[in-house]
């Protein structure tokens, strides 16, 4: 029972910042385009979106837990799972896009971009994180090679 609160725990709080990041790009979103395109238009959050902005947070935060946790379930190299991950916001994505289809709302659009941008920005973070495994596992393999070479002597 703690485990399960605790992986729980670890979900919410991944889900809150995705969530966030959606809320806070479609602010910044809204307000450039306010100011940029059309000075007139007042953007509102609608209640859809909200409830659209939780379910794309719970779905980034399970494929995060399953493909990036240190105990994520699945286990293979970074670049596939990267693009099981990414291949998983898209779909995601494409859900939005199908539901907002009928809406021809800056609202919607502005939504969407924003939604995409968060997504993006989740990929952008993971392909550093490849890069940075890469690159300490190689430093961390010479290090081995020079120990090893001293053992031998």
């Amino acid at each position: 029972m703690k485990k399960l609160i605790q992986t729980l725990m670890e979900l919410k709080t991944t889900a809150a910042f995705a969530f966030a990041g959606f809320m806070c790009a479609y602010v910044v979103l809204g307000a450039l385009y306010a100011a940029i395109f059309y000075p007139a238009f007042e953007f509102n959050v609608p209640f859809i979106f909200v409830l659209e902005g939780v379910g794309l947070a719970v779905v980034t935060a399970l494929l995060w837990r399953l493909l990036f946790d240190d105990r994520a379930s699945v286990k293979t190299r970074y670049f596939p799972r990267l693009v099981i991950f990414a291949v998983g916001l898209a779909a995601a994505l494409a859900v939005c896009l199908l539901i907002f289809y009928r809406w021809h709302t800056n609202e919607a659009k502005l939504w969407l971009i924003a939604v995409g941008l968060v997504a993006v920005g989740f990929c952008l973070l993971s392909v550093v994180g490849e890069i940075y495994y890469r690159v300490t596992g190689k430093k961390y393999t010479e290090l081995l090679k020079i120990y090893q070479r001293g053992l031998e002597q």
